[in-house]
């Protein structure tokens, strides 16, 4: 029953038209938006739609809570669903967005980032970093970033280790992402630069996250310059953002 009632709810969902503020942030914030095709677009607000319906928000120290917040963070997020069937970030226990830096104390210290992904669902952002996406021609997109370590943790741990529908395809990732991830830690601690993220040296889990803002941010580029890791994700996300005409 809790399925059907499930399946009912997000039908009604998907096939609601999004109104027209809700598009109007999307043009302005979610650079993909723009160069897909009319049916992917109406994908994505379809999944945008789903995910600030379904999702528990907060605005956090002092923050007022906005509709275009729920909708650039949605539409980014979104994104990386386009080619999912049956999964619409349900296990998001909150997205809790903040007016600034996240600051927080830790072992005695106290520590400041951008974005941070919970072991129990959660998604925290700084509104400002997400407000920057696209603005810099840098590929960092801190929406992708912790939606990224949200899939990878669906297994229980957010360690990189991300599912794939087949044998072979599995053994293929652990191979090409570890090949990839040592091939990134050299290139680190050399000082070369590097087109993914330097950070994504750190450990597997934000190689995986930092891979996942490089594969939607700038696809044209990763595909050329790590072709074999670009494929494996394309199969993951069952999408090729180079479709999109984004750089």
């Amino acid at each position: 029953m809790l399925s059907l009632f499930r399946r009912w709810r997000l039908h009604r969902l998907l096939v609601q038209p999004i109104d027209a503020s809700r598009e109007a942030w999307l043009r302005e914030h979610v650079r993909a938006y723009t160069a897909m095709q009319p049916k992917m677009r109406r994908r994505l607000e379809q999944i945008t739609t789903v995910i600030i319906t379904g999702c528990h928000w907060e605005g956090c120290d002092g923050l007022e809570l906005t509709e275009e917040m729920q909708t650039v963070v949605a539409g980014h997020a979104a994104v990386m669903l386009l080619g999912a069937q049956d999964y619409y970030f349900e296990s998001v226990t909150a997205i809790l967005i903040f007016p600034g830096t996240i600051r927080r104390r830790s072992d005695g210290r106290r520590d400041a980032n951008v974005g941070e992904a919970w072991d129990n669902g959660g998604i925290v952002l700084s509104w400002p970093e997400v407000k920057s996406i696209g603005r810099m021609a840098d590929g960092q997109n801190v929406v992708i970033h912790e939606f990224a370590h949200h899939l990878d943790g669906r297994d229980g741990e957010m360690g990189g280790s991300i599912p794939f529908n087949s044998v072979a395809d599995q053994a293929r990732w652990d191979r090409v992402a570890t090949h990839e991830f040592e091939r990134l830690v050299d290139a680190v601690r050399q000082g070369k630069p590097t087109l993914i993220d330097r950070y994504g040296a750190t450990n597997e889990a934000e190689f995986f996250a930092v891979c996942s803002e490089c594969f939607f941010e700038q696809p044209h580029r990763m595909s050329g310059a790590h072709a074999e890791l670009y494929e494996m994700l394309v199969r993951f996300y069952q999408i090729d953002p180079r479709e999109w005409g984004t750089r």
